[in-house]
């Protein structure tokens, strides 16, 4: 649940992606309304941290990862348009700075070589990681069992770990944000402990285990993979 009382943004602004955007959110595992809550939360701490626009910082967090129903693989255009495309935010904001959140939520994504074409870009992409071990184990092997149905869990533990050591690197903090930069490190810390590793991993695979998570990935229920 968003907790309103740790955002500053307009209550209208607000009330509509409340409303209109988050729903969007309901068929999703991995990016659901869980990962949104978080990446507002962190959004906020470095719009405030460079002193931004948090209206702008709150609405490229809510619209970021609602085009991955419609396109996976580019799913930060489309959700790009999907924000541009609505009107109503055109009583909230000028031209010009739905343009700029356009670019921003455009930019995000982890694996971009190419720096943000705006702070705006940058703050969502470092908002948007994942640096707790427990949220890392939760969408790392949902997105394994999507790809490789039926494993066992030791299999996807490798997978997972094999897939996550040939990535490291590629991600980088475009901000430099020290509380950030120290998550990350207590992450890959966390990451590169094995055996706390194989326990954490086992303890989220047993949690989608035990309430259907596996079987709905496998069915193809949720609409962000």
């Amino acid at each position: 649940m968003l907790d309103e009382s740790k955002i500053n943004v307009d209550k209208n602004l607000l009330q509509h992606i409340k409303e209109n955007v988050f729903p969007k959110y309901e068929k999703f595992y991995s990016h659901d309304m869980r990962h949104i809550e978080r990446v507002i939360g962190t959004i906020t701490m470095l719009a405030r941290y460079f002193n931004l626009d948090e209206n702008m910082a709150f609405t490229i967090a809510s619209y970021h990862d609602v085009g991955l129903s419609i396109d996976r693989k580019h799913h930060e255009i489309t959700s790009g348009q999907a924000l541009a495309n609505d009107e109503k935010l055109r009583e909230f904001f000028t031209e010009e700075q739905i343009e700029t959140m356009r670019e921003a939520v455009e930019d995000h994504r982890g694996s971009r070589v190419e720096r943000p074409r705006n702070i705006y870009g940058e703050i969502l992409s470092d908002a948007d990681r994942d640096f707790n071990i427990q949220t890392l184990a939760r969408r790392t092997l949902a997105t394994a069992i999507k790809e490789s149905p039926g494993l066992t869990f030791e299999k996807y533990f490798d997978k997972c770990r094999s897939l996550l050591e040939k990535r490291e690197g590629t991600f980088r903090l475009w901000t430099k944000c020290p509380k950030l930069m120290r998550q990350m490190e207590e992450c890959k810390r966390d990451f590169l402990s094995t055996i706390y590793a194989h326990q954490v991993y086992l303890m989220e695979w047993d949690i989608m285990t035990r309430s259907g998570v596996v079987e709905k990935i496998q069915n193809g229920e949720y609409t962000d993979f």
